[in-house]
């Protein structure tokens, strides 16, 4: 959960642009969401410590009050992936001084008033609000006072405030109550038919997907696995790794989910092959699986990877990804 935006500015006490009673939601980032962006997690609708999503799926944590628009891959952070005023109105509050930095790295936790990192908060009149959370450091090109339409540039995609990922935590409120923009009536029952607040061309964007694979690479050793799946920097060449890993990291996988990593060598040959099955749900999952190095040493060429996340034997997703290794040291 992120706690609305405290107020750090004061307002102009200017009446919100777009006044109305129900209130449409554009796409609240640039990103294509087939390829670079996927939803980590939905509003949860169920009561008490159970977590649904809006299609009574798992895609959430317990009182989660927003949609994560996250970034497939950490690479990503660096090409300011732009967000933007979801529908017209006038800005109320920013934040823009807080650092990049995951939670996992950070050296002090957070103050309860500064989870939602760097943010815009938009009035829509009638009570309604969006608010944009953790945005980058720097980015807010917004003021408060300051009317805007729907697709107004508001920030950059960031790592701001309580989060381990690139991500956009969007939120939609009315009267200061969160409001689930995919189900937006007001029974918390997940498979009640009730009114969405997406544009059609917004809903065609974010079919529901309960799992995406993200990203695939490779590590020079299991203890490398995080630290490379967290880079932002896209990495170069590797230099004599004592093991070549291969890693896929994915949102929500199933208990019986049949992982698939596979490493072809330069000279065609199949380096590695290998399946394993996953024992239990996660809504974010990261694994691996690698050879050490040769006896003889590596070829130096390119090395290509796929990993592949299959269910009840069909394909659900597949990456693939190439690294060069430059020389080895040979056994004397």
């Amino acid at each position: 959960m992120v706690p609305a935006l405290a107020l750090l500015t004061a307002t102009s006490g200017a009446a919100a642009q777009g006044e109305q009673d129900d209130l449409k939601l554009a796409l609240p980032v640039r990103c294509d969401m087939t390829q670079d962006c996927s939803i980590q997690k939905y509003v949860d609708r169920a009561r008490g410590p159970e977590r649904r999503d809006y299609r009574c799926g798992t895609m959430t944590t317990d009182a989660h009050d927003g949609t994560d628009f996250r970034l497939r891959r950490f690479q990503d952070l660096d090409r300011g992936v732009e967000v933007v005023a979801a529908a017209a109105g006038t800005v109320l509050r920013v934040r823009d001084n807080m650092p990049d930095i995951s939670v996992k790295e950070a050296s002090a936790p957070l103050a309860p008033d500064r989870l939602a990192g760097n943010a815009v908060v938009i009035g829509h009149g009638n009570g309604w609000e969006t608010q944009y959370s953790h945005l980058g450091r720097g980015s807010v090109r917004v003021t408060p006072g300051q009317p805007v339409s729907a697709g107004t540039g508001l920030g950059v995609i960031g790592l701001s405030g309580n989060t381990e990922f690139p991500h956009l935590h969007f939120e939609v409120r009315r009267h200061g109550k969160a409001v689930d923009p995919f189900s937006a009536g007001e029974s918390t029952d997940c498979a009640a038919t009730q009114p969405s607040l997406w544009t059609a061309a917004a809903a065609a964007a974010l079919v529901y997907r309960p799992t995406v694979v993200l990203a695939t690479g490779f590590a020079s050793s299991p203890a490398e696995v995080e630290r490379e799946a967290t880079r932002v920097r896209v990495p170069g060449a590797m230099a004599d790794p004592e093991a070549l890993v291969l890693w896929g990291n994915v949102s929500g996988t199933q208990s019986g989910d049949v992982e698939i990593f596979r490493i072809d060598a330069p000279n065609g040959g199949v380096l590695m092959a290998r399946e394993t099955r996953i024992l239990r749900n996660s809504l974010v999952w990261l694994s691996y699986s690698g050879v050490r190095r040769p006896d003889g040493g590596w070829q130096p060429g390119k090395y290509s990877g796929t990993y592949q996340l299959t269910r009840n034997g069909v394909l659900v997703g597949e990456l693939s990804m190439s690294r060069y290794i430059t020389g080895s040291r040979t056994k004397l």
